[in-house]
């Protein structure tokens, strides 16, 4: 190890649990299609099925390894995707060891997807939901025109 690292740096990133990273990343289930949307950046987020019963776990504070140990799954692409949603922000890392036992029902929608967990990123709306619509709009045309400049 080097100097000013303890042993309680190294971090084991199958066994640490993750939460959604601010109150300003919301989530909705169309269908079994999951939207992420970050209300801070405007950007928003369409996950693949087992993408979304990952959401739901990691949400709930599930760890790599409990998911993977659950559904009989390697649990280092599923830690991998939960660093790609680190990396996006929609999640932010828990202290080792506190990841929470995952749902059931969402391990029975993991392992039924057939799919690899995967996000598609779209900032197209991002001006609107970035936009106060009180004190953002020309007074005369009203929401959704957005005051340029």
């Amino acid at each position: 190890m080097g100097e000013g690292s303890s042993i309680t740096d190294i971090v084991d990133p199958m066994s640490q649990g993750y939460r959604v990273a601010s109150r300003d990343v919301v989530s909705e289930s169309f269908d079994g299609d999951v939207v992420v949307v970050d209300l801070a950046t405007g950007r928003y987020f369409s996950l693949s099925r087992s993408a979304g019963a990952l959401w739901d776990m990691f949400g709930a504070g599930a760890s790599p390894a409990s998911i993977g140990a659950a559904a009989g799954s390697d649990p280092a692409p599923i830690a991998a995707f939960a660093e790609t949603l680190c990396g996006h922000g929609l999640l932010v890392r828990q202290p080792q060891g506190s990841g929470a036992a995952p749902d059931l029902s969402a391990i029975a929608r993991f392992a039924a997807a057939g799919d690899a967990p995967e996000v598609a990123v779209f900032d197209d709306l991002a001006e609107l939901f970035t936009a106060d619509p009180i004190h953002d709009v020309e007074e005369p045309a009203g929401w959704p025109v957005v005051k340029q400049g």
